[in-house]
């Protein structure tokens, strides 16, 4: 009596394969892999752009306060007090920059 050979066939693409291992490693290979990798370009260039857009937002940030600090309505100590604020940034976005 000859055995009906079992096939077992990929839910994602239909392929056929004689043995469940087989099936296996195609899913893995050819299906679960791709999907992780292109997750991981999408994570990877969504923090590239929010990145971006942080360090110009912060650069915008530095520039209103140098613009503030020549106000000719702000006292010494506030004026002191903005230009701190204003080194203390720009240190920051020197560190962010380096780190990249």
């Amino acid at each position: 009596m000859e055995e009906a050979k079992k096939s077992y066939k990929c839910k994602y693409c239909g392929e056929a394969f004689e043995k469940p291992l087989m099936l296996a490693w195609h899913v893995r290979s050819k299906h679960k892999s791709v999907k992780k990798r292109e997750k991981k370009r999408e994570k990877k260039a969504a923090a590239t752009v929010m990145g971006a857009e942080q360090l110009n937002k912060t650069v915008e940030a530095i520039g209103i306060l140098k613009g503030l600090q020549v106000s000719p309505n702000l006292s010494e100590g506030e004026k002191k007090l903005l230009g701190d604020v204003s080194k203390t940034i720009e240190e920051l976005l020197a560190s962010v920059r380096k780190g990249k």
